[in-house]
């Protein structure tokens, strides 16, 4: 899954409220909010292009790559006698 940095990458400017990053990157609070809390499944290149200019950084910095957990399977074997669980 892709992660967003943004309050981060933010904080390391000494950028610590959505508002002041929404003003200095010209888009709207609600828009930095979503990025901001990760809450954004999307994200429009303009608004990508317009947070990197504003804090003078990559896409690569707003952006964390973390690999999903392999789905947990259940041990195979017969069952033991008496509980029902495998071992």
């Amino acid at each position: 899954m892709i992660k967003f940095r943004l309050h981060k990458v933010a904080a390391d400017r000494d950028i610590l409220k959505i508002g002041k990053m929404a003003e200095r990157a010209h888009l709207s609070p609600q828009t930095v909010s979503g990025i901001w809390n990760n809450n954004a499944l999307r994200i429009d290149l303009a608004t990508l292009n317009a947070l990197c200019a504003a804090l003078h950084c990559t896409p690569g910095d707003l952006l964390e790559y973390v690999p999903e957990a392999a789905p947990r399977t259940r041990p195979s074997g017969p069952l033991r006698k008496g509980g029902g669980e495998r071992r």
